[in-house]
C-alpha cells in the first residue's frame, strides 16, 4: 500500500489517532509513531512504526523518518522519547495481523504442542 500525507495516521503520546489534518487540534501533544502496512508471509498487516525520537505535533514527519521498532501484536509502555513527557499508550493487533498469526500457529494447537 502506497502512504501518502492524506492518508496517514499518527499515534500520539496521549494514545489518539489522527490524520495530518487533526495534528493542529492537539498542540501539546507528540508524534510516537504511525500506522503502516506491511507484508507478513504474504499478506497485508497493519504495524505500528515506533519512531526513533518523538516529534512535537506541530511537526510532521518526513515520509521515511527513522523508525526504531514495527510492531505486530499486542505491546504495552510505548513511551513518548521527549524528555519531560510521561505519556505512555498501547499499540492492540489488528483483525488481519491477528487472523495472520493464528494461521501461522495453528498447527501447534493442532498437534497440543
Amino acid at each position: 500500500m502506497r502512504t501518502t500525507m492524506l492518508t496517514r495516521k499518527f499515534l500520539l503520546c496521549t494514545g489518539q489517532w489522527v490524520t495530518v489534518e487533526q495534528l493542529a487540534n492537539y498542540p501539546y501533544s507528540h508524534i510516537v509513531g504511525e500506522l503502516r502496512y506491511a507484508l507478513d508471509e504474504y499478506q497485508s498487516v497493519s504495524v505500528l512504526a515506533v519512531y526513533e525520537n518523538s516529534l512535537p505535533s506541530n511537526v510532521i514527519p518526513p515520509i521515511k523518518p527513522d523508525v526504531r521498532v514495527e510492531i505486530i501484536g499486542d505491546a504495552r509502555r510505548i513511551r513518548c522519547t521527549i524528555s519531560y513527557c510521561e505519556h505512555f499508550n498501547r499499540w492492540e493487533i489488528g483483525r488481519s495481523a491477528f487472523l495472520q498469526l493464528s494461521r501461522r500457529y495453528e498447527h501447534y494447537f493442532e498437534k497440543g504442542e
